[in-house]
């Protein structure tokens, strides 16, 4: 049980983290800054009927490390479509070999 508290905690904590150095925009975490996200917004928001990512988008998330951006794909917004965040390593091209994210 005491295993289980440390581990949501640390989660916790990842999130926070996550959270402010988004907010900063100038921190990039898995390679990604707030300029990306803020990019790439529209597209990945839940129920979006884009057909694609604007190239601004690609460009942001060109140095993405995918597989490191699998651990928080569960942590985001309720109006953020973890399946359309995840594709867009694809739709944009990524050089980075496909991250296989496993729940």
């Amino acid at each position: 049980m005491a295993r289980r508290k440390a581990g949501n905690a640390a989660a916790l904590v990842a999130v926070l983290i996550v959270a402010v150095a988004a907010s900063a925009g100038a921190i990039k975490l898995c390679g990604v800054d707030r300029t990306a996200v803020d990019a790439c917004r529209s597209y990945c928001a839940v129920g979006s009927g884009e057909a694609s990512p604007s190239k601004t988008c690609c460009d942001k998330v060109r140095p993405a490390q995918w597989d490191c951006l699998c651990k928080f794909k569960d942590s985001l917004p309720d109006d953020i479509d973890a399946t359309r965040v995840m594709d867009l390593q694809n739709k944009c091209k990524c050089d980075y070999p496909p991250a296989t994210c496993v729940n």
